[in-house]
């Protein structure tokens, strides 16, 4: 399998947890912007960037890294800026909002 389509696997997931949890959430498919997956419901709208490792090695720096590049984009108050990370085999290890 590719590193993309695992990537796409992880942000179905994501998804699929949003959906179950009462979001209306899509994939913005191959957008190049900084989110994978947009949900909106009830509490707000959540753009999240989705990561996937295949181990746990540089978790920490990735999820840094990530949160540093979404904490520079300016968004209301009623909406969160998150970094999920899937690492393959243990599912999302690290969901974290801004």
């Amino acid at each position: 399998m590719t590193n993309y389509r695992r990537g796409y696997n992880a942000e179905l997931k994501a998804v699929h947890i949003l959906e179950q949890a009462g979001y209306e959430a899509i994939r913005t498919a191959r957008s190049g912007g900084k989110f994978d997956v947009v949900a909106v419901g009830a509490a707000g709208v959540r753009l999240i960037q989705v990561k996937r490792l295949q181990d746990t090695r540089g978790l920490n720096r990735i999820e840094e890294d990530a949160l540093e590049e979404l904490s520079f984009l300016s968004v209301p108050a009623s909406v969160s800026r998150e970094v999920w990370i899937w690492v393959d085999g243990q599912g999302f290890m690290r969901q974290k909002a801004l």
